[in-house]
């Protein structure tokens, strides 16, 4: 059985041969023993796999997908146990949360194969996260995202652009959005096209197979349904049909207005849901889908608390495609992807964002000016249609560096 998952595995290298290195990568994030990676459908989790894999072509690895017909009636412990029999060093399981018992197993292979290095990734991040608590002493739960803005930038003009952190865009957006602005005219090219390009159809690397937009957002669909109709209910089982169509009901009512400001009451009758609980959990399922982001309020304890969140955006810009949206929806959820990604970001009394509660931001066009958040400590304004920026008017494409 072993010989023929390995067959399987080096057909697998071969398939996800590419040379773009993500940053999980590149920050050498995969160092521990045992590492669980989680993210959304479609971001590049099992490609990222495959790197780490011939990074490391001096170890005896073997992959495996958890919905793979040829492991038959095996368990991932037998998996391990035939594989570490052969002198296997380095074992990545794929897909783990089709597969039920996988945080025990998961804790019996670590506990009794001391010599074998342990990968596994999901898609749901409540549901591992939840299961990895088992192994809080023995596991390092790390979430992936879609592509940065800086990492399609690298991948479409075959170059290299710095991580920034936000105190570098802060202190010195002025300088480095100038040195960035340098390099594209090297490569006869400029920033604020390209960033249009990423906001439609940038994120999800395998866009950059696609040729056609059109296809693109009929793939886009495809995911969606089957993040809701599939993962979701391999996640959560209890979901019945009719709680099905209300998820996705509710995910139609958002996309009708993003950003969607919920009101509990109004839902309630829409659905036909008699507790606003249920609502706010299935608000949660479908984050952890990576489909909507939920934007608490500055001064909310979350939605652990089941708190109402103040406004309800679709995770990414490429979203957008299949949901009614302006220019301001298309920037504002810009900006709260690319920062929400490394950074605590609520929705303040005033402006459109708070990061960590301390810098706070309006986010718009180039002659956005600062009426609402004048005269406000450690305040910006993120211009969309601007190259490079002055004084506290920061670029907006800017903050796609941050990872």
């Amino acid at each position: 059985m072993i010989s023929k998952l390995s067959t399987e595995s080096k057909k697998f290298l071969q398939r996800n041969n590419l040379p773009y290195k993500r940053y999980f990568i590149k920050n050498k994030s995969i160092k521990h023993r045992l590492t669980i990676i989680t993210g959304q459908r479609g971001i590049g989790k099992t490609t990222t796999i495959a790197q780490y894999m011939k990074e490391n072509s001096d170890k005896k690895s073997l992959y495996v997908s958890m919905d793979n017909f040829l492991i038959g009636e095996l368990s991932m412990y037998e998996i391990a146990e035939l594989f570490e029999q052969v002198g296997g060093e380095l074992l990545c399981f794929d897909e783990i949360h089709k597969y039920s018992n996988w945080s025990q197993e998961l804790k019996s292979i670590y506990d009794n194969f001391p010599k074998l290095q342990i990968i596994a990734s999901g898609s749901s991040t409540l549901e591992i996260n939840k299961g990895s608590h088992d192994l809080s002493r023995r596991a390092h739960v790390l979430k992936m995202h879609g592509m940065s803005l800086r990492e399609y930038l690298e991948l479409t003009l075959d170059t290299e652009f710095s991580i920034l952190t936000i105190k570098d865009i802060l202190e010195n957006h002025e300088k480095i959005a100038f040195n960035i602005s340098e390099q594209f005219e090297k490569l006869n090219q400029r920033i604020l096209p390209i960033f249009k390009r990423y906001l439609k159809v940038g994120y999800y690397p395998y866009s950059l197979d696609i040729n056609d937009d059109d296809i693109f957002i009929d793939i886009l669909k495809q995911n969606i349904d089957i993040s809701i109709s599939y993962d979701l209910l391999s996640v959560y089982p209890s979901l019945d049909g009719n709680s099905m169509k209300k998820l996705n009901l509710l995910l139609k009512i958002i996309m009708q207005s993003v950003p969607f400001v919920p009101v509990i009451e109004r839902l309630k009758s829409s659905l036909e849901i008699g507790d606003g609980r249920t609502i706010k959990e299935y608000f949660i399922k479908l984050e952890d889908a990576g489909i909507i982001k939920l934007l608490m309020s500055s001064s909310s304890k979350g939605l652990q608390q089941l708190e109402k969140p103040e406004k309800i955006y679709l995770d990414n810009t490429n979203l957008l495609n299949i949901a009614n949206s302006n220019i301001g929806t298309e920037r504002e959820t810009f900006f709260l992807n690319a920062t929400a990604q490394i950074h605590n970001v609520t929705y303040p009394k005033k402006g459109d964002f708070l990061i960590d509660n301390n810098f706070l931001f309006e986010v718009g066009g180039r002659n956005k000016g600062f009426n609402q958040i004048k005269d406000i400590h450690n305040s910006f304004i993120a211009c969309d249609d601007l190259e490079i920026g002055y004084g506290n008017k920061i670029p907006l494409w800017l903050f796609g560096f941050l990872y």
